[in-house]
């Protein structure tokens, strides 16, 4: 048989083969490797500790985001617990605040990477940001009443410059953005970014909530979610909508109380729950979580990873089309001993090149049983299955990219790395061994030198699955 007919028919069952998986719903992309290599108590890979403090035995470090200029992180925290600043002018904190935290210049060197902790976040430079009172109208419409910072829950940092940021502000039941000059953390101007028409109403209207704010790389388009209800969403006999994708045009909410003046359009169609919506870096796709509702499949409470266009010429019109080359990216598999209320792909971020997506999912991790949060990696046009990125086996969440460098950012309960508990515990016994016994009028004996080492090992070894810290990967 001539070669070309050899080649032809191979084409032609290969086809045969494709359309037959096809219609068995089998999926063509590449599995991931059964394989979980771990450094340590970690994926491998160089990893720092960020927040290397002992401020809280059972609260949170999460949502952080780095400044265009790689200098700072912002992230949100239960300041309340922490000792370093127990009340804001006499009052006491109920609620998550934001905080900033300088990125050290040399993070990754080895004095660093094994540093032993402190018991206070502001000995690492960290600063609570406290937001001025400000004008709203949300609460009373139509005549501006000042809002205590107290009052309200803060979160979704975003970077806007490297003195300014857009964060989620929760009060009188509304979720609204606010603008804050971070330039002096010890006394933040701010305002609310934009309002919707409804609240300038006295009377009537829907009750609109805007959360998880994206700023585009160029800084002109901000992606939001964004529900609305008739009455407070806890009451039962609230009517709600279905929750989409939007964009705001930067340029037009220089006076938020406009609301003619202000362009806001849909993306996306709504789905039961829509979050996490992050630009690509060329600002011509947002990745984002949602049910699976939105492409008809009624699939419960589980979210996946999709994509959709978005062209900034046709946006500067004023609105764009729906669902613009709609992609899901996921398609996680549900089986016993999953999740009862369903899994959870979300938080998606594109890493520094636009190629792939990191994400955090409850999905099985590879080689194990494990039902935990973990950080998973797809590319960014779904051609393959997506792989583990970061598990270390304690709840690995909130990744965002250093886009100077492209390292991830990310929240893990894990505590401190077993690399920097070999390190302190080998610096304790050089410090008694050398230090302490050449002073001492009673020198310690080399099994109580063994034993102090390791007394304060296992004390920071106790905030491993208790604290959520900040950490920084590479290499992987």
């Amino acid at each position: 048989m001539p070669k070309r007919f050899r080649t032809r028919n191979v084409i032609l069952v290969y086809l045969a083969v494709l359309a037959l998986l096809l219609a068995l719903g089998c999926s063509t992309k590449q599995e991931p490797a059964e394989v979980l290599e771990l450094c340590g108590n970690h994926s491998c890979g160089e990893l720092v500790m960020v927040t290397v403090d002992t401020s809280s035995d059972g609260y949170q470090y999460l949502d952080p985001a780095i400044s265009p200029d790689g200098m700072q992180i912002a992230f949100t925290a239960d300041w309340s617990v922490i000792p370093s600043v127990p009340d804001y002018d006499g009052e006491p904190i109920l609620d998550r605040q934001i905080l900033l935290l300088p990125v050290p210049d040399d993070l990754w060197s080895d004095a660093l990477k094994t540093r032993r902790p402190v018991p206070s976040i502001q000995m690492l430079g960290g600063e609570l940001v406290r937001l001025e009172t400000f004008q709203s109208l949300v609460r009373r419409p139509n005549n501006p009443i000042p809002v205590n910072a107290l009052d309200i829950t803060k979160g979704n940092p975003v970077w806007l410059t490297e003195n300014q940021l857009l964060i989620k502000a929760r009060f009188s039941r509304r979720d609204r953005f606010l603008v804050v000059n971070v330039a002096n953390p010890s006394s933040c101007p701010s305002r609310v970014l934009f309002y919707e028409s409804d609240d300038l109403l006295t009377t009537g209207g829907f009750i609109w909530y805007h959360d998880d704010p994206a700023i585009s790389p160029d800084g002109r388009w901000l992606a939001y979610t964004r529900f609305g209800c008739d009455a407070d969403p806890n009451f039962e006999d609230a009517n709600c909508t279905g929750e989409s994708i939007w964009v705001l045009d930067m340029w037009t909410a220089s006076a938020p109380e406009d609301t003619n003046a202000i362009v806001t359009f849909p993306v996306t169609s709504a789905s039961a729950g829509i979050s996490g919506p992050t630009w690509s870096p060329d600002g011509r796709t947002i990745a984002f979580s949602s049910t699976t509702d939105l492409v008809g499949d009624f699939g419960g409470t589980k979210t996946e990873i999709f994509r959709v266009d978005f062209d900034p010429g046709e946006a500067a019109g004023g609105a764009v089309a729906l669902d613009s080359n709609l992609q899901r990216l996921t398609f996680t598999e549900v089986s016993e001993g999953d999740p009862i209320v369903g899994l959870q792909n979300y938080s998606p971020v594109f890493d520094a090149g636009g190629n792939e997506i990191y994400f955090v999912s409850s999905r099985r991790t590879p080689g194990s049983t494990l039902r935990i949060r973990s950080l998973w990696r797809v590319p960014s046009d779904g051609r393959l299955e997506p792989a583990l990125l970061f598990f270390s086996r304690y709840d690995d969440v909130d990744p965002a990219i250093n886009r100077q460098t492209g390292d991830l950012l990310l929240c893990s309960r894990m505590g401190f790395p077993s690399s920097q508990l070999d390190a302190i515990e080998a610096q304790t016994i050089d410090f008694l061994t050398n230090v302490y016994n050449d002073t001492a009028s009673i020198p310690l004996t080399e099994v109580e030198i063994q034993r102090r080492a390791s007394d304060e090992r296992e004390e920071l070894q106790f905030f491993e699955d208790v604290m959520s810290q900040l950490y920084m990967f590479r290499g992987f």
